[in-house]
């Protein structure tokens, strides 16, 4: 399945889940004339985004994730160069948590989210493709493989992928509340219903690391809108996200970025992992359907 699919059937999943919850909401229940201008309208774009400060508060903390994304690929590019596996490994796994936060709004730079972070099953060559490139053909290199030479192309690759991202980051006009809420819900339903197989880091077995910051990416892009909703709702969403965060805080060493490998998980603390996951997302779908962004 294509990248851009996969992608459609979570978003269509978002959408039919804000769409029943919409509907049993007390917002939903109100007669057009009383809902707020942000409540009334079905889609909130760009120029008149009723949310259009929140969305840029979110949108810098991304801009600045970018711009510290940047070094990290040089730094593992310098490392391959090496020919030093064992630095070549530790730079690869320093150089992901930027990309996996400012994942959330990757509807909205679809080549370059492909040119990072596609992995074989989006290509219908797998692996031969000549489409797949990025971390996870580096990670395959470096990890399956020990090719550090063949690694350095790529990394190259991804240093003008990150490039072109910083560009796209920068252009107001590819985001709005609407479509980063559709990017919040369909990261959040990634995780639990996807990522959890394990198939996020195959080889380097550092899938928490990307849970880890698939979430935190989500919050930091909902945080904003937390004074726009009810207090209660607003806590149910602080709530999930630290229930998420805790799930895997044990898994973690203070100042490495590393994670335990996800491969000595069991099945109890997978299923820790799926529950919190789910209950992060589906706060967000209540918030997105309160604020009229669905």
């Amino acid at each position: 399945m294509k990248k851009e699919l996969r992608r459609f059937c979570f978003g269509l999943s978002a959408f039919l889940l804000i769409a029943v919850i919409a509907f049993n909401s007390p917002v939903a229940s109100k007669p057009k004339s009383d809902l707020a201008p942000a409540q009334s309208t079905m889609f909130a774009q760009s120029p008149n985004d009723p949310f259009a400060a929140q969305v840029a508060a979110g949108l810098s903390y991304f801009k600045t994730r970018a711009v510290e994304q940047l070094p990290l690929v040089e730094d593992l590019l310098a490392a391959l160069q090496t020919g030093n596996l064992e630095a070549a490994k530790q730079a690869y796994i320093d150089a992901r948590p930027p990309y996996e936060e400012i994942e959330v709004f990757a509807g909205s730079f679809e080549q370059e989210d492909s040119d990072i972070d596609a992995r074989p099953y989006a290509f219908e060559e797998g692996e031969e493709s000549p489409e797949f490139r990025g971390f996870h053909r580096v990670e395959a290199l470096i990890f399956r493989d020990g090719n550090l030479a063949d690694a350095v192309p790529y990394t190259e690759g991804l240093i003008a992928s990150v490039n072109s991202l910083i560009e796209k980051l920068n252009d107001p006009s590819n985001f709005s509340s609407t479509d980063n809420f559709a990017g919040m819900i369909t990261l959040a339903t990634e995780v639990p219903a996807k990522k959890i197989s394990s198939e996020e880091e195959t080889w380097s077995d550092q899938s928490l690391l990307i849970f880890k910051h698939n979430w935190i990416g989500i919050y930091s892009q909902v945080e904003p809108f937390l004074s726009s909703l009810d207090s209660s709702l607003a806590a149910e969403i602080k709530a999930g996200y630290e229930a998420c965060m805790a799930t895997v805080a044990p898994f973690f060493r203070e100042g490495e970025v590393a994670a335990t490998p996800y491969s000595s998980l069991n099945a109890e603390q997978r299923r820790a992992i799926v529950e919190a996951s789910y209950r992060f997302r589906d706060a967000l779908v209540k918030a997105a359907a309160a604020l009229g962004v669905a």
